[in-house]
């Protein structure tokens, strides 16, 4: 838990046009650390995310991954190999194989020869439950597996920290236990993580710290057990009553 600072959020605002989306966000995630950012819709949460891998670039402020600021586009490609994104959408390639999907960014960006990420791609897809999927196409999967394979996709990366943007959202009830399941095992096994997400039991089960933010502000942050069981604003008391 006391790990080195990897990623440090100073001061940052981002607005989209004349709508000012993060007023002024300033956080620190820890090597080893899990953080999960709670709130309303709109508040602010997935910008954050976006923002700290260059996916969106701050109107003002600074974001540095291990001291490289996460600006200009060669800073943005180093910090993207090193900051593994798992999305609400999947955002597999339809038209390849699962273990293609696996295969290619690690082949492309950390120019591993394609016997290396065949091997590494079949060992996460073991450890995600899906080995036996290796040649079927995202298609032909569950909304849950695929979302699996897009964790064990980022995994194959060797990424320092993995963003999850409400990976459960887009699917059915039933599915969402089998993503949980792989994300609370990455946990267990020491992946410093930041998840953006509506599932209040796993924030309360793996966070160290859980950050509730709404109007593009952090209104509290403290561990699970002080968030959940004694949250000191209005704002988060009225959050939490209408989601627990």
């Amino acid at each position: 838990m006391s790990g080195e600072c990897m990623i440090s959020v100073e001061h940052i605002k981002k607005s989209f046009g004349k709508l000012e989306v993060l007023k002024d966000i300033s956080l620190k995630i820890r090597e080893g650390e899990v953080v999960v950012i709670i709130g309303p819709s709109g508040s602010g949460k997935s910008t954050i995310l976006r923002c700290m891998n260059g996916l969106e670039i701050v109107t003002s402020g600074q974001i540095t991954f291990e001291g490289i600021p996460v600006t200009g586009e060669a800073n943005i490609n180093e910090v993207r190999r090193e900051v593994g994104m798992v999305f609400q959408r999947f955002n597999l390639f339809p038209n390849m194989s699962v273990i293609k999907n696996l295969m290619l960014a690690p082949m492309k960006v950390r120019k591993l020869g394609a016997e290396e990420a065949r091997s590494r791609g079949m060992e996460l897809l073991k450890r995600v439950g899906l080995a036996d999927k290796a040649e079927s196409r995202p298609t032909q999967l569950s909304g849950g597996q695929q979302q699996r394979v897009a964790i064990a996709r980022a995994l194959a990366m060797q990424p320092k920290v993995l963003l999850f943007d409400e990976p459960t959202s887009a699917l059915d009830p039933e599915m969402v236990h089998e993503v949980l399941d792989v994300m609370k095992d990455l946990a267990k096994a020491g992946m410093t993580m930041v998840v953006v997400t509506h599932e209040m039991g796993f924030a309360r089960e793996v966070a160290d710290r859980v950050m509730f933010v709404d109007g593009g502000v952090i209104v509290e942050e403290g561990t699970p057990e002080e968030v959940f069981s004694h949250p000191k604003e209005a704002r988060t008391k009225a959050f939490l009553a209408s989601v627990l």
